[in-house]
């Protein structure tokens, strides 16, 4: 009799342990369908890259946005980036792909949708595409200055993101299980601004297919990088500075990241300061805005080389711009 009252307490806490999992996978799959995700994507949800296998190497030479960003791509959701120019977009999905180990595709603004899905030539010749490629055999798709792209465009992307499959000149294909897809642009496709005439606010249907994040400059990054150069210390301080009058004062110049390297490796060989701005940043600023710019930064350098308690750029700018206006009006009495 204990043999079989054995056996019995066996299968009711085996019976109990498979409900207990049985639930567990249902509530995950009740969750999934609840926020509209299909049986497909609950699969490549549940069996893609696993984020702890996932080795994030030097860390601190990444935009502070990078693992949300790295997160959501290996989740399998796509994610529109948009800043101002030269945050740093490009590089960062190219550092995604690496550490995701994805092969890299990249398409800038597309004005014809055949520059997607390809074409075939006079002779029947399929000539394929980026997108094709990474949408066939896996991989991570940039798709840069897609608020500078074609509606028609965008309507093949909508398609493919929407179904897990597009018809190409070669017939349909399904989106591989590592497809993943990053959108750039420096609007957020709706809110244009008087800066970007070459852009165009995004469909609706597009805008609801993608992630938004807002990518701005990442400062205490660009310093650790300006460190590393000579004199890269001192460039950071009057290019921090410029940046700040240039916002304040809503100058139709670029203070960007990439101009700040620009400005970095001029440092290296030997420009000053004043040459390497008017070759960057300043290059299409009137000379009395340059004037008017170059003075501030002196006066905010004085004040910042002085024994003062510490202050913010923002306030010492402030101040400095405050003393410029006055001096101006003390010279016009005189």
């Amino acid at each position: 009799m204990s043999f079989f009252n054995n056996n019995n307490k066996i299968r009711n806490e085996v019976s109990k342990i498979m409900d207990e999992k049985l639930l567990e996978v249902s509530r995950d799959i009740i969750e999934h369908l609840e926020q509209g995700i299909t049986s497909k994507e609950l699969k490549l949800t549940l069996e893609s890259m696993d984020l702890k296998d996932i080795e994030i190497k030097d860390a601190k030479r990444h935009h502070f946005l990078f693992e949300t960003v790295l997160k959501l791509v290996a989740k399998n959701f796509n994610v529109y980036l948009y800043s101002v120019p030269g945050a740093g977009k490009t590089f960062m999905a190219q550092e995604i792909a690496k550490t995701l180990k994805l092969d890299f595709y990249f398409s800038g603004a597309v004005l014809e949708p055949y520059k997607l899905v390809g074409y075939r030539n006079a002779k029947g010749d399929y000539i394929e595409t980026d997108f094709y490629r990474c949408f066939k055999n896996g991989g991570l798709f940039l798709f840069d200055e897609m608020d500078a792209s074609n509606p028609e465009a965008l309507i093949t992307i909508n398609a493919a993101l929407a179904n897990g499959f597009l018809d190409f000149p070669v017939g349909r294909v399904i989106a591989h299980d590592h497809f993943r897809l990053i959108g750039a642009g420096n609007t957020n496709g709706i809110d244009i601004g008087s800066g970007y005439t070459a852009r165009q606010q995004l469909d609706i249907t597009t805008l609801d297919r993608f992630i938004f994040l807002e990518m701005t400059y990442d400062e205490k990054l660009e310093e650790r990088f300006a460190r590393g150069f000579a004199f890269g210390k001192q460039y950071f301080e009057r290019f921090i500075a410029a940046r700040k009058i240039v916002f304040a004062e809503k100058l139709p110049l670029i203070c960007s990241t990439r101009s700040l390297i620009l400005g970095l490796r001029l440092i290296a060989l030997g420009f000053s300061w004043k040459e390497v701005f008017d070759m960057t940043i300043l290059k299409t600023a009137l000379p009395k805005i340059k004037e008017r710019i170059y003075s501030l930064i002196d006066g905010y350098m004085k004040k910042i080389n002085k024994p003062l308690p510490a202050t913010t750029i923002q306030k010492s700018v402030s101040e400095v711009e405050a003393d410029g206006l006055k001096s101006n009006r003390v010279s016009r009495k005189k």
